[in-house]
């Protein structure tokens, strides 16, 4: 009733922008008392499956309909300066895969899915249906069987990365991410953070620990789903590249992707890790401080930004679900994401696949206007 009137109002438009202030307000207010713990989240009801999603896109349905599942605001000059390249590896959740789409798509991005060849064939058919209507979104043509702390991840990775070269879209930046990685800024504050970058990567790099040194050191062999050290020992790598040990979640220029993809620095160092254990943590951050590569840092690198997350090595708090040592989260884990030590972070990391409606709603009311570098949680 209270829009209804406001409809009817000579000056509804203003009044509207009102209303929807009050109403994003309201929500912040309910969505600080969920992630406080002051109230309880209502379990998401009969979430939809992948069977559900693809029904949504049903192939009969005129894409004039289903654009409209993914609006978006109204470029800014900035923004249209810095189209983004996104790879997303993903294997099954194509609810939660729709809902990060959703928060990162703009007309003029480009964004690669990699679908594990082991996933299920409905997840791959919804996917394809989702992305059907969306000219700058495509799926990558080779599909890996990932498997972790294989050299699989980072040919997911490399599958992406390649074809993202061969677009037409001159993007300038790149991000990695999978399907648990959801944003907490919008597009024009991922364009002001990768300004701030300066045409340098954000890529986790540093000495690899003395209990990782075998990871490189002597070759390893898949064995049904597991790395096994054959205990043989592997030649230094090539080029007199330095091994270095970070993240496989990265933020870098495109001249570093070509580098990575095309040089015969990038291919043989590929090639030298095929064997070894968890190279997605060993390729970025190691070519990352080799000598005049692009976007390259040497030494201690500036602040991280690609991802929040916590391991359970770091840090006790985590109110989802630790697995793996990894911190799967829950609303109350806003209270970090948001909060001052991961104000630059851009993602966070992991939401689980059966989330709550909650947890990605109050992420979007978060991030409704927020600047990047913004604290949005102060403990008391």
């Amino acid at each position: 009733m209270i829009l209804l009137s406001l409809l009817r109002c000579p000056y509804h438009s203003i009044h509207l922008k009102k209303f929807s202030f009050l109403l994003e307000k309201l929500k912040w207010t309910r969505c600080r008392k969920l992630i406080a713990g002051q109230e309880g989240v209502e379990k998401t009801s009969n979430p939809s499956d992948d069977a559900d999603i693809l029904g949504i896109y049903d192939p009969s349905t005129d894409c004039k309909v289903l654009k409209k599942r993914f609006p978006h605001p109204a470029l800014t000059k900035e923004e249209q300066q810095m189209p983004i390249a996104f790879s997303l590896t993903v294997y099954k959740g194509a609810r939660l895969l729709e809902r990060i789409l959703q928060a990162i798509y703009m007309p003029n991005n480009v964004y690669c899915i990699h679908i594990d060849s082991k996933s299920r064939r409905v997840f791959r058919s919804a996917v394809e249906a989702m992305v059907r209507c969306l000219p700058n979104v495509f799926i990558s043509k080779e599909s890996a069987d990932v498997v972790w702390g294989h050299f699989s991840v980072v040919q997911a990775q490399l599958n992406c990365m390649t074809e993202l070269l061969e677009s037409s879209v001159d993007w300038k930046y790149y991000i990695s991410l999978i399907g648990q990685d959801f944003p907490l800024y919008d597009n024009s504050q991922l364009v002001a953070a990768l300004r701030k970058l300066n045409n340098t990567n954000s890529i986790e790099s540093f000495p690899m620990p003395e209990h990782n040194q075998g990871r490189t050191k002597t070759s390893h062999k898949l064995t049904g789903n597991e790395m096994l050290d054959t205990g043989v020992p592997k030649s230094p790598p090539p080029n007199s590249i330095q091994i270095y040990k970070g993240s496989t979640h990265v933020v870098a220029i495109k001249e570093f992707v070509h580098f990575v993809v095309k040089s015969q620095i990038g291919k043989s160092f590929s090639e030298f890790l095929k064997d070894t254990y968890v190279p997605d943590e060993t390729v970025y951050a190691s070519l990352q401080q080799y000598p005049n590569v692009p976007g390259g840092i040497h030494g201690k690198q500036p602040e991280y930004i690609p991802r929040a997350l916590h391991w359970s090595d770091g840090y006790s708090e985590c109110h989802g679900q630790w697995v793996r040592t990894l911190c799967w989260i829950a609303i109350e884990d806003l209270r970090w994401a948001l909060g001052a030590i991961m104000r630059y972070r851009l993602f966070v990391h992991k939401i689980p696949f059966d989330y709550d409606d909650d947890l990605l709603e109050c992420i979007l009311v978060a991030r409704q206007g927020r600047k990047y570098g913004s604290i949005l949680w102060r403990e008391a």
